[in-house]
């Protein structure tokens, strides 16, 4: 570390202001949701304010962690034709102009063709690229965005990230550790510190060196300012380093913090422990996590510009390629893989309006991009028309299992619920039956437990258990016999029979439970309006879906993330009880203008992605002319999920293609099956408007939300798709992203040598972090290709370009969120016939 991006020695810092710092370097972090619930999440929503690829530079410059596409996969892309040529050499001739000071471009100019296809590193630098990345590494203050940014893996911060993981997981461990941790409830600090004096693994020395340590974290915090020599311009950036060592777990942290209304104690405990071991194993050496100039880094660039330059080069030149040569150029080449995609948007993915006709029958589904091929079957089997909206069907609630002493927050992540809905039980005496066998499977299930965890019990717990758990091993593994196992479990263990409790009721420990007749008809309108539905068919069919797979760690993952991470299913019958309702109906008419024929009945069903079947929930007693109209549409649904099937078999790998059906079926009931489906593998667009099914780029590829324009002049309901749905949709996106090109650090690595730790998440292991993302099966056909494109959402409306604009004038967030990059933006105006970015929409001169 060089001098120059220190503190004069004796510098004092204060506890409040080593604390102020610490909150600052919180914007590189992000919520961590437990695993069982695994919601995707924006891993850097606070960073948003600046433009993306300064972002990346930031988070590159501070972890060590590169976050765009390889240089390999971008070469793939060109080869595969995802990339046009073209649109890459405008991209560099962009940069040229609008990120290279004036006096620098033709020199620059000269060396950016070589720096941009760059394939390696030369093995060795002449002295004469030595003594320039020398002069370079020597210029004060040197900009974190020229570094190059790996940082060193030196023995005290491999120990002291393998301390802090053992700490960790003790102290956010969710009931799966047989001891608790001590001191826990005084706070991760204390708690890790009393370990720490006990630990065999440190030496008398770094014990001795604890006792120096403040009592308190606020002031440990401003100890190791202070004594590390940290000057104040980088004091966030040094806690902004520890934080980004494990982001996983500081993730976890801040979820479960924020449970208990802890988030900021527990932060700050975070740093003050990484602190006192830092302090331990360094002591007054002055070794910090502080990133620094990598001489040999530099001096690679260096041997690069000289090589492509032929001439001398000045410093400023050499920080200029070199920040290029490490982190612009891939996001010039990621610039031209998204605008060659937009372009492939533009001339095929026009929308359609629908017919005058009314169809026999609508389907509601989830935008999820696994209902689209789906939908587009549907639709293809007759006269059925199909909707898109976000899969909690604007019902803000939390919803619980029949018996289940968990109330899950069934909407987005970024939505408040307002009441619970519980299921009840129609038949109390098969309600008895069935909790006296499911109480003695608990009861034997929690007796293996303790067993295993006891100390002498377990020594036995292998002869006696070893016959059967080996019967359920073949059982489990053999395909007849675990079709024949999973007949017997349904038998053997019958779901009673449930309804669910809408109406409102006295609230319990501060819960409101069930909606008011007001509320029900205020959700149904809005979403019926929001997606455009003025007319309706005999049925209606509230559509939402399920992943079913087993020994998977991440099967919330394939659940609906509208739904927090949960089965639709719930949701499905709620909207379905809701529309079935005459007092709804009744308010929705009065009240909001929406007039629902009495003949029309709305169904409830869910879709099970991992084999494309729909499975009807609640079914309205029908009869005569309605019964066999019910039929014929079951028996279309069933063969488009047939289609949908056998459409899907075709992407995933190894997929035996003769039987696609019975393939998908076996591949959700396979224990040792890693890729049962793709989940949201591939999404990289978001589709509002009157949607075109048969629109090649965006089949299997898009979010797609029904709109109807005309319907909304206030753009209430555009307002509202973007504030939610593709708020969603953007952080599902860049989920998949991280995961994508940075899995060590943003992915959960493997599935088969995956550790699930802490009832909360899952390592590498037993000494990595807690991985934050998705596996690698989730996203890569195998360890050389991938299946997903880590492209940025292109979201694309459908409206007049006026709309728009008002919306880029209203909504701030979401205007920042294309000025900076953080998604792209697509316009078709229907009243023009014409595209437009949103780029251009931005920098026009805005209409008062």
């Amino acid at each position: 570390m060089t001098r120059s991006r220190l503190a004069p020695a004796g510098t004092t810092w204060t506890a409040s202001s080593a604390v102020s710092a610490a909150r600052l370097a919180l914007d590189v972090t992000a919520v961590q949701w437990p695993i069982s619930v695994f919601i995707a999440r924006h891993p850097w929503p606070a960073l948003e304010d600046l433009p993306f690829a300064a972002a990346m530079r930031k988070l590159q410059a501070l972890g060590g962690a590169h976050l765009y596409p390889s240089m390999r996969l971008l070469r793939d892309a060109l080869h595969r034709g995802e990339i046009d040529p073209n649109r890459l050499r405008h991209r560099m001739d962009q940069y040229l102009e609008d990120d290279v000071p004036a006096h620098l471009r033709r020199a620059f100019a000269s060396v950016q063709e070589a720096l941009t296809h760059e394939a390696g590193d030369p093995s060795d630098a002449s002295p004469e690229a030595m003594a320039l990345a020398a002069k370079a590494a020597a210029v004060p203050d040197l900009p974190d965005e020229a570094l190059h940014f790996p940082l060193p893996s030196d023995g005290e911060r491999a120990r002291v990230d393998a301390l802090s993981i053992r700490y960790l997981k003790l102290f956010v461990d969710r009931g799966q550790a047989a001891w608790s941790m001590p001191l826990h409830r005084e706070g991760l600090f204390r708690a890790a510190r009393a370990l720490a004096g006990r630990d065999p693994s440190l030496s008398r020395a770094e014990k001795r060196r604890l006792g120096e340590l403040p009592d308190g974290p606020d002031e440990v915090l401003a100890f190791g300012l202070e004594r590390f020599d940290v000057s104040p311009r980088f004091a966030a950036d040094y806690f902004r380093v520890h934080y980004l060592r494990l982001p996983g777990f500081v993730g976890a942290l801040r979820f479960l913090g924020r449970e208990q209304g802890l988030e900021d104690r527990w932060m700050l405990d975070y740093l003050a422990m990484r602190i006192m071991m830092e302090w331990a194993l360094a002591g007054d050496a002055g070794r910090t996590f502080l990133p620094h100039p990598d001489l040999a880094g530099l001096a690679t660039s260096a041997a690069r510009l000289l090589e492509a330059a032929r001439g001398p080069a000045s410093v400023d030149l050499l920080l200029l390629a070199h920040r290029y040569r490490v982190a612009d150029r891939y996001a010039v080449w990621l610039d031209a893989w998204e605008e060659t995609h937009e372009a492939r948007v533009v001339g095929h993915g026009l929308a359609r309006p629908r017919g005058n006709t009314l169809p026999q029958a609508q389907f509601l589904f989830c935008i999820d991009l696994r209902s689209e091929p789906l939908r587009r079957h549907v639709e293809a089997e007759g006269p059925y028309e199909t909707f898109g909206c976000a899969g909690f069907f604007n019902l803000p609630v939390w919803t619980r299992s029949l018996d289940s002493s968990y109330a899950h927050p069934s909407c987005p992540a970024i939505v408040r619920p307002m009441a619970e809905v519980r299921e009840e039980a129609v038949d109390e005496a098969g309600l008895a039956r069935s909790r006296r066998l499911m109480g003695a499977w608990r009861t034997l299930a929690q007796s293996f437990k303790k067993v295993k965890q006891s100390g002498a019990a377990s020594l036995a717990l292998p002869e006696l258990s070893g016959p059967w758990l080996a019967l359920e091993a073949v059982t489990r593994t053999v395909p007849p016999l675990r079709a024949f196992a999973a007949r017997v479990a349904r038998a053997s263990l019958p779901q009673a029979e449930t309804r669910l409790a809408l109406d409102r009721r006295e609230a319990s420990a501060g819960v409101p439970l069930g909606l008011s007749s007001e509320e029900m008809a205020k959700f149904a309108a809005d979403l019926i309006r929001s997606i455009g539905l003025t007319h309706f068919a005999p049925f209606v069919v509230v559509c939402g879906h399920e992943a079913r797979v087993e020994n998977n760690a991440h099967r919330a993952a394939l659940d609906c993330g509208a739904c927090g991470g949960r089965s639709g299913r719930t949701n499905a019958r709620a909207l379905a009880a809701v529309l079935n309702r005459a007092d709804v109906r009744r308010r929705l008419a009065a009240e909001h203008g929406i007039f629902i024929p009495e003949s029309t009945r709305f169904l409830a069903a869910v879709h099970v992605t991992t084999t494309d079947e729909i499975e009807w929930l609640d079914v309205p007693p029908l009869v005569g002319e309605a019964r066999v109209q019910f039929e014929a549409l079951s028996a279309a649904v069933r063969r488009a999920g047939e289609k949908a099937a056998a459409e899907r078999a075709q992407a995933l790998p190894g997929a035996k293609r003769a039987r696609p059906t019975l393939e998908v079926r076996r591949r959700a009931s396979d224990w040792a099956e890693v890729r049962p489906e793709w989940g949201l593998a591939r999404n990289r667009a978001f589709w509002i408007g009157r949607l075109a099914l048969d629109s090649g780029p965006v089949a299997g590829e898009a979010f797609l939300h029904s709109y109807d324009w005309r319907l909304d002049p206030d753009i209430r309901g555009l307002k509202s798709i973007v504030a939610g749905p593709v708020t969603v949709a953007q952080w599902i996106n860049l989920q998949y992203y991280a995961s994508t090109v940075a899995p060590h650090v943003h992915g959960a690595g493997s599935k088969p040598t995956q550790t699930a730790t802490s009832g909360i998440g899952v390592m590498q292991g037993n000494a990595s972090d807690l991985l934050p993302g998705l596996p690698w099966q989730s996203v890569a056909s195998d360890d050389a290709h991938l299946y997903h494109r880590p492209i940025r959402l292109l979201v694309i409306i459908e409206a007049p370009r006026r709309m728009v604009e008002r919306l880029l004038r209203e909504d701030e967030g979401f205007r920042r969120k294309v000025e900076n990059g953080w998604l792209r933006l697509l316009i078709f105006d229907p009243e023009r016939g014409a595209w437009a970015r949103g780029e251009a929409l931005i920098r026009t001169p805005v209409r008062r």
